[in-house]
């Protein structure tokens, strides 16, 4: 599994948040004690997460190579790149993906990276929906049932939810972030 302290300086990207290959790694070994406390960098906003097979380092790489390109590495080169269009330039890696660059906050790694919603490679949940996905996948239930979500939510402290409907939300979720077709009951 590839580690945050992975991805190339000067770029900040958070593969916990926004990498399902990463992700997928983590859920495999950790406790649901470990998932709880990883779980704060999710906020409950729409998030949007890279579905491809690039590496998270390779992602690094290439935002790198491109900025290179473009004469936008140097920090200061970079910020005013982001500065002419609204604060944040959308650029597409080999794979056809697409990601926002925009200026973080951070001085070292001052180049914020994330997915682009709703392109190659990109799905898009709510970040309560997905918390709730990733503590239902380490208890390993074939289709989630009502009861175990709401028990699921009540742990993170979330709101229960009144019912589950397969082509929305935690379902839809669950089917499409771990790839698994659920049957009907």
């Amino acid at each position: 599994m590839a580690e945050e302290d992975d991805i190339p300086f000067p770029v900040r990207f958070n593969p916990l948040k926004h990498h399902r290959n990463y992700i997928l790694d983590i859920l495999k070994s950790a406790s649901p004690g470990e998932i709880i406390g990883m779980l704060d960098s999710v906020c409950n906003n729409y998030i949007d997460i890279y579905t491809g097979t690039m590496t998270p380092k390779s992602i690094g790489n290439s935002v790198i190579s491109i900025l290179k390109s473009k004469q936008a590495l140097d920090a200061d080169d970079f910020n005013h790149w982001v500065a002419t269009k609204s604060g944040f330039r959308q650029i597409t890696l080999e794979d056809r993906s697409q990601w926002i660059v925009r200026k973080s906050n951070e001085a070292e790694r001052y180049i914020h990276l994330h997915p682009a919603r709703t392109c190659t490679f990109t799905i898009r949940f709510k970040g309560s929906t997905l918390k709730t996905v990733y503590l239902l996948k380490i208890s390993k239930p074939e289709i989630p049932s009502l009861e175990k979500v709401n028990n699921i939510r009540k742990q993170i402290g979330l709101s229960p939810v009144k019912k589950l409907e397969r082509s929305k939300g935690i379902l839809n979720c669950y089917e499409k972030f771990f790839r698994i077709k659920m049957n009907e009951k």
